[in-house]
C-alpha cells in the first residue's frame, strides 16, 4: 500500500500567520453614568416594637430598639445615602437606585465571633417603564405600597480592598459589577417598597431599602415629599 504524502508546509505557515496576525488585546467595555441626582443623606427610620407597642425611631437606620452606632452594620435596612443614577445599555435606558450601606461578617462564622465592619454600594437596576411607574406612584400619594422587583442588582464592598484591582471601592468597580449584571440577566425576589401619601396635612414618602418584599406597616423610612424627588430628578 502506497502512503500518499502530505505537505505540512503550507499549513504550518498558515498557523503562524494567524498567531501572530490574531486578535489583539481589548478590553471589555464597561458602561458609564449618564448623570446622576443629589444624593438623600437623611431619613427617619421607624419601627414598631412588638413587645412594647411603641413606636422607635432612628437616624437612618429601622430597628425595633434605639441603635447603638455599633450596632448599626448589623442591621441590613441602614444607609449612609441613596440616589439614582442613569445609564444606557444596548439602546435602553436604565435608572440606577444606589444606596451606601454598613455591613459585615463574622471572621469565624460558626462561633459568631470578631465582627468586621465594612462598607457596601448596593445596586438596583429599574427599566424606563418602572422608573416612569415610581415617579407616577410617589405623585399620586395613593397611600398604598407599591412595590418594584429587579433582575439586575448586585453590590461592591471595601471589606478586601487591600489587594487592589477589582476589589477596590471605586465607581470604576461599581460599573463594571453593573455592566456584568446587565449582561447576564438573573433572578432577584428583592423590593424597592414605596408609599407616599399625606400626613396631618404634610406628604411624605415612606419607602424601604430593595430586599425582601415587606411591607411598610409595622417599618420604614420616612422623608419629606419635598426631599424625597431630590432624587426623582430624571
Amino acid at each position: 500500500m502506497k502512503i500518499k504524502a502530505i505537505n505540512i508546509l503550507p499549513y504550518a505557515l498558515l498557523l503562524i500567520t494567524t498567531i501572530v496576525n490574531g486578535q489583539g488585546r481589548i478590553n471589555k467595555q464597561t458602561l458609564s453614568f449618564d448623570s446622576k441626582t443629589n444624593k438623600l443623606a437623611n431619613a427617619t427610620g421607624w419601627k414598631l416594637n412588638g413587645e412594647t407597642g411603641k413606636w422607635i425611631e432612628n437616624t437612618n437606620v429601622i430597628d425595633g430598639i434605639k441603635c447603638p452606632m455599633l450596632w448599626v452594620s448589623h442591621i441590613t435596612q441602614n444607609f449612609k445615602w441613596i440616589q439614582f443614577a442613569s445609564l444606557t445599555h444596548n439602546g435602553n435606558k436604565y435608572y440606577v437606585f444606589l444606596w451606601e450601606r454598613l455591613g459585615g461578617k463574622y471572621k469565624y462564622e460558626s462561633i459568631q465571633m470578631d465582627w468586621e465592619q465594612d462598607n457596601r454600594t448596593y445596586f438596583f437596576i429599574l427599566d424606563s417603564k418602572q422608573y416612569s411607574e415610581l415617579k407616577a406612584a410617589v405623585n399620586a400619594k395613593e397611600q398604598k405600597d407599591i412595590q418594584f422587583n429587579s433582575n439586575f442588582t448586585g453590590h461592591i464592598s471595601d471589606c478586601f480592598k487591600v489587594l487592589g484591582g477589582e476589589h477596590l471601592y471605586n465607581e470604576e468597580n461599581l460599573l463594571a459589577k453593573i455592566t456584568n449584571s446587565l449582561g447576564k440577566k438573573g433572578y432577584s425576589n428583592d423590593c424597592l417598597t414605596i408609599n407616599a401619601q399625606n400626613v396631618d396635612g404634610k406628604d411624605i414618602v415612606r419607602f424601604l431599602l430593595p430586599e425582601n418584599c415587606f411591607s411598610t406597616k409595622y417599618s420604614y423610612f420616612e422623608v419629606s415629599f419635598e426631599d424625597f424627588m431630590t432624587i426623582l430628578t430624571f
